[in-house]
């Protein structure tokens, strides 16, 4: 299954895509009331108000608000988290890209890393990458 991260959950409103259409329609999707929704995410009912009504939250609060909605293993957090901080302007969505569920779930497991352990990670996809495919290939007939 690929998962194509070109339109997540808010940005199929007729309002201007944004973080507080996003949330809106979210919280309605998941019944949740905003202070629900705060609950979950770890964050005050304040930030969320002032997300509401536009404000640009931090990059600290995005990352909690993807946690916390992708938690239910229908959005990967690496993808709604790249989603979410492009809607607030950290980041320009790159909707050419096509993010597979393994590599959804790798993605994820590799932010918990550190350099050394990341560095090892490289070595390892380097060295099998060197095998070559007929390697691979003949192992899963």
């Amino acid at each position: 299954m690929v998962l194509e991260v070109k339109k997540p959950l808010g940005s199929g409103s007729r309002e201007a895509p944004n973080l507080a259409v996003w949330l809106k329609e979210r919280c309605r999707a998941e019944r949740l009331s905003y202070r629900q929704a705060a609950a979950k995410a770890g964050v005050s009912h304040a930030t969320i108000a002032a997300i509401r009504k536009g404000a640009r939250p931090s990059a600290a609060t995005i990352m909690k608000l993807a946690k916390a909605f992708s938690a239910d293993g229908s959005n990967q957090k690496g993808a709604l988290e790249d989603h979410l901080l492009g809607l607030c302007g950290y980041r320009s969505e790159r909707a050419e890209i096509k993010l597979s569920e393994p590599l959804a779930r790798l993605l994820d497991r590799l932010s918990q890393f550190d350099d050394e352990q990341l560095n090892a990670i490289e070595h390892i996809i380097e060295f099998s990458a060197r095998l070559g495919n007929k390697t691979w290939g003949a192992a899963s007939r």
